[in-house]
């Protein structure tokens, strides 16, 4: 794979930071473990930088001896999670502006839980015909939304995983 350019797969889902959905013991397990497999298979983790599902990736794919990018919502560096290999700073200060970022610079998206924030990155990855794999059995947004589209058009089907290995066996059978 060294002539090729890496692939950029994001592992989004519930940050941990609110009250409602927070990530727990079992979502941050699947998240690492994404993390480890898509840097053992050669592609970069990309998240949303923070906590939660977030960092659990970066660890997972940092402890693989693979590399992660963050999208930090605002215009200061310095403020991701620890695992954190690449800032890239959207500079947007409005809540919910930088999933556009994270989205566009992903080949494919990881769903584990989710909320808000996420349900948005699945929006917009859905309109920008993203290939989405849902890990069903994780809660929130993935366990609704896993075998679905999103609309009539019937642009994305948003697969359904059981499994970390099987989320990242789809991801990257879609992309080849």
């Amino acid at each position: 794979m060294s002539d090729k350019k890496k692939l950029q797969i994001g592992v989004i889902g519930s940050a941990g930071s609110f009250d409602q959905g927070d990530a727990d013991e079992k979502m941050l397990a699947l998240a690492k473990r994404l993390g480890e497999l898509l840097a053992q298979a050669g592609a970069v983790v990309v998240t949303g930088g923070k906590d939660g599902i977030m960092e659990a990736a970066a660890a997972g794919a940092k402890a693989a001896g693979g590399l992660n990018v963050g999208v930090i919502r605002g215009p200061q560096r310095f403020t991701s999670n620890p695992y954190v290999d690449i800032e890239v700073i959207s500079g947007m200060v409005a809540e919910g502006m930088d999933e556009l970022t994270l989205v566009l610079m992903c080949d494919a998206l990881i769903l584990v839980g989710g909320g808000a924030g996420s349900l948005q990155e699945v929006t917009l990855a859905y309109r920008n015909n993203k290939p989405i794999i849902a890990l069903a059995a994780s809660g929130g947004w993935a366990e609704r939304l896993a075998g679905q589209y999103l609309d009539g058009r019937r642009r994305v089907l948003i697969q359904a995983a059981s499994s970390a290995e099987e989320a990242v066996s789809l991801a990257l059978a879609s992309l080849n």
